[in-house]
C-alpha cells in the first residue's frame, strides 16, 4: 500500500436509495424544531404529512440541548419536497427518520412558521407575460 492509499475512496456496497441521491441533489434547509418523540413523529408523518405542521419552532435564543432537526429538501420550482428529521442530543445525532415527501403548500406553511416566506401559486409563465416590453 502507497502512503496515498489512505485518501481512496473505499470501494463497498452503497445501502442509499435512488430517492437519496436525487434528494442529495436539491436545496437543503435546516430547521430547529422543539424536543419530541421522534418514532411518534415518524408514525404520524407516515399518516398524514399535514402532521408536520403540529411542530413548534425551536426560540432562535434559546439553549438548543435537545431539538429535532428538520432537514428540508426542495426543487428550485418547490414541484417536489422532502422532509427527514433527527434527534439531537448535545450536539450528538441520536436518530433519524426517513424522507417524507411534504406538498408545495404544506412546504410553504411549514417555512412560514420560521419566518421563510415562498410563493408556491406562481407560475414562471404568469411573470414573462407581465413583464414591461
Amino acid at each position: 500500500m502507497s502512503i496515498f492509499g489512505i485518501f481512496k475512496k473505499k470501494k463497498g456496497g452503497s445501502t442509499e436509495t435512488a430517492l437519496e441521491k436525487h434528494v442529495r441533489e436539491l436545496k437543503c434547509r435546516k430547521i430547529s424544531l422543539v424536543d419530541t418523540d421522534l418514532d411518534e413523529l415518524a408514525a404520524d408523518m407516515q399518516r398524514d404529512p399535514q402532521s408536520v405542521m403540529k411542530l413548534t419552532p425551536v426560540n432562535y435564543y434559546a439553549v438548543k440541548n435537545e431539538y429535532i432537526l428538520a432537514l428540508v429538501y426542495m426543487s428550485a420550482d418547490y414541484s417536489e419536497a422532502y422532509v427527514k428529521f433527527k434527534r439531537v442530543a448535545y450536539e450528538k445525532v441520536t436518530g433519524e427518520t426517513g424522507l417524507f415527501q411534504l406538498d408545495k403548500h404544506t412546504l410553504a406553511r411549514f417555512l412560514a412558521k420560521v419566518g421563510i416566506m415562498i410563493n408556491v401559486d406562481v407560475d414562471k409563465a404568469d411573470t414573462s407575460e407581465n413583464s414591461a416590453p
